[in-house]
């Protein structure tokens, strides 16, 4: 059985393949990234900052991981 492919068409996939692989190691690399907070520290941030109701009215920028 003989498989022929456009070499563009071959390129795109492993490119698009290729990408998928990177975005994916990119967000593991993302999360293994942010530190483990500990209850006092979580404590901590909530006396400071509030609870996420206080911040409701405001405009936020969503950003993916």
């Amino acid at each position: 059985m003989k498989l022929t492919v456009d070499e563009k068409k071959l390129y795109q996939l492993v490119k698009k393949a290729l990408s998928e692989v990177m975005e994916e190691n990119l967000k593991k690399l993302k999360l293994g990234l942010i530190p483990y907070v500990q209850n006092e520290e979580m404590k901590e941030i909530g006396e400071i900052f509030g609870t996420p109701e206080k911040y409701k009215k405001q405009e936020f920028i969503k950003q993916d991981l």
